[in-house]
C-alpha cells in the first residue's frame, strides 16, 4: 500500500472556518471554535499507511484543545511564535515555509509516488517564494496524487485550479459539507468592533462519515 503524508495548515482552516460561521448562522468570530477530534478523524478517514502527519500554525494561547487532538491522531506539531510587524501587529512568520519544506524533502527522498494530503486553502507564494500551488504541482508532476482539503470561502483560486492541469490526480474536497460537525459556537458574551454581542452555545452535529459522503464533497 502506497504511504499516504498528511500536512495541515491550521491557520487557514481555523480562519475559513470562522469566515464560514459569520456567512452560515452570523457567529462572532471569538465564538467560533473547531472540533479538533473530529477534524481530524475526517482528515485521516480511509489512510490505512500514513507515513507523514504534520501540523503547523502559530503558538495560540489557552488552544490544548488543538494540542491534545493533534498528538491523539499523530499528528506531529510545528509551532511557531508570532512576530510584530512594522505597523504594531502581531503576525505569522515561516509557518507556510516549514510545510512547504518538509513537502519539498518527502518529494525528493521518496522513491515511489503516493498520495499527498494538503488541510489549507492557500495559493498565495510566500516572501520566499514558495506556496503549497507550487508544491501540489511538483507532486503531481512526479505521479503523486493530491488531496486539498479546504473550506469553500478559503480555497484560493491558483491552488483550486491545480485539478485542472492534473485531473487525474490532484482532487478537492470541500470541508463546508461537515459544517454542523466540526465547528460549533461557544456561548457567552462578546465584544466585536466595539459591540456587545451575547451568542448561544451550539454544539456538533455526530458525523456522517462514509465513502459516499467524501465523494459528495470531491470536486
Amino acid at each position: 500500500m502506497k504511504p499516504t503524508h498528511i500536512f495541515m495548515d491550521n491557520s487557514n482552516i481555523f480562519g475559513g472556518a470562522q469566515r464560514t460561521a459569520r456567512e452560515r448562522e452570523d457567529a462572532a468570530w471569538p465564538s467560533v471554535r473547531i472540533d479538533y477530534e473530529h477534524f481530524f478523524r475526517l482528515l485521516v478517514y480511509g489512510k490505512q499507511n500514513r507515513t507523514t502527519s504534520m501540523l503547523a500554525g502559530s503558538v495560540p494561547p489557552g488552544n490544548d484543545a488543538l494540542w491534545d487532538a493533534a498528538n491523539k491522531a499523530g499528528f506531529d506539531t510545528t509551532l511557531l511564535r508570532r512576530v510584530e510587524s512594522d505597523t504594531g501587529r502581531l503576525i505569522e512568520q515561516g509557518v507556510d515555509e516549514a510545510i512547504h519544506l518538509k513537502i519539498a524533502n518527502i518529494l525528493l527522498d521518496t522513491d515511489e509516488p503516493g498520495t499527498m494530503v494538503l488541510a489549507t486553502g492557500d495559493g498565495a507564494e510566500t516572501e520566499q517564494a514558495s506556496s503549497f500551488t507550487q508544491q501540489v504541482r511538483r507532486a503531481a508532476k512526479r505521479g503523486w496524487n493530491v488531496e486539498i482539503w479546504s473550506w469553500q470561502n478559503q480555497l484560493a483560486k491558483r491552488l483550486r485550479d491545480t485539478r485542472l492541469e492534473f485531473p487525474n490526480q490532484v482532487k478537492v474536497f470541500k470541508l463546508d459539507a461537515w459544517y454542523d460537525s466540526i465547528v460549533f459556537i461557544k456561548g457567552g458574551s462578546y465584544f466585536v468592533d466595539g459591540v456587545a454581542k451575547t451568542v448561544i452555545t451550539r454544539s456538533c452535529k455526530p458525523f456522517n462519515l462514509t465513502d459516499t459522503k467524501i465523494a459528495e464533497a470531491s470536486s
